[in-house]
């Protein structure tokens, strides 16, 4: 079965060109867009980046989930581009030892002006609300808080190519497993 390397962060933060120097890395990957997902809505849906998206956006995530972990039985690296929180990274472990395959994540953090300059700087994206970003950037920098042992990387010096292989050498160390969910009866051997 294939690892599963989520590259998260808020928008601007690097998660897209991070992802695909990982994902040349590996021998055999796979580059999985979450944004894909969340932008399915033709008609009647809700910018997903609003509170009242909810609803779309939970279905959206577990469809990115589910397709992760299909893509995650084969034996190539699954480079999962989007964001994705601690508590959905959780779950997604959980769906992914089920299917054999174990989850890391690396969360990208560069100071929340960096992001706002790349979220404007950005043509063709579709995505330029600042306070979104904002939002986005005070919930990843209060995850890293509530857990500091997760890796999180916040300069903007780094190449993406020098991201990845530093994500690429803590995959191979194991610092950037995601534990999976323990589930009611659930035996720890």
């Amino acid at each position: 079965m294939g690892d599963v390397v989520v590259v998260t962060g808020p928008p601007g933060a690097g998660k897209s060109a991070v992802a695909a120097a990982l994902a040349d890395l590996a021998g055999r990957s796979l580059l999985l867009e979450a944004d894909w997902f969340f932008g399915r809505w033709r008609r009647g849906g809700t910018d997903p980046w609003l509170p009242e998206a909810a609803p779309q956006t939970a279905v959206a995530g577990r469809a990115a989930r589910a397709a992760t972990v299909e893509f995650a039985r084969t034996d190539a690296l699954v480079v999962y581009d989007g964001v994705l929180h601690a508590d959905d990274a959780r779950e997604l472990a959980t769906l992914a030892r089920d299917a054999g395959a174990v989850v890391h994540r690396a969360v990208l953090l560069p100071p929340v002006d960096a992001c706002l300059r790349r979220v404007a700087a950005r043509t063709g994206h579709g995505f330029d609300d600042p306070a979104a970003t904002r939002a986005m950037h005070a919930a990843f920098a209060a995850e890293a808080v509530a857990a500091p042992e997760q890796a999180v990387w916040s300069t903007t010096d780094a190449s993406p190519r020098e991201v990845a292989r530093e994500i690429h050498d803590q995959v191979a160390a194991g610092a950037l497993r995601v534990p999976a969910l323990r589930v009611e009866g659930e035996v720890r051997g």
